[in-house]
């Protein structure tokens, strides 16, 4: 008999302390919630600032592109009486422009 009272007892005391125990954690387990939460949309919104910023790039690159010629245009350059290397009829023509001082 002195056995089951024993028993009867621990069994008594777990029963109130178990739940005791689950009822301290949930708070806790609530705040790691929020926490993870608040780390989750801190995340999202700096995801979004990075996509703002993508488009802003994309937008200014498409600008620069749509600046320039699509085709490249043939400069015609007259460069009678200088100096000068090479056939008349080349199709490409370098010209450096320097200051021997």
């Amino acid at each position: 008999m002195n056995r089951e009272k024993v028993m009867a007892g621990a069994l008594l005391v777990v029963g109130f302390l178990v739940p005791l125990r689950l009822s301290q954690q949930e708070p806790q387990g609530e705040s790691e919630f929020q926490r993870l939460r608040r780390e989750l949309e801190a995340l999202k919104e700096g995801q979004a600032r990075i996509e703002k910023q993508l488009q802003e790039i994309k937008s200014l690159l498409n600008a620069i592109l749509a600046a320039r010629p699509s085709e490249p245009r043939e400069i015609v350059l007259s460069v009678d009486g200088a100096a000068w290397k090479g056939e008349k009829t080349a199709r490409l023509v370098l010209i450096e422009f320097s200051d021997y001082q």
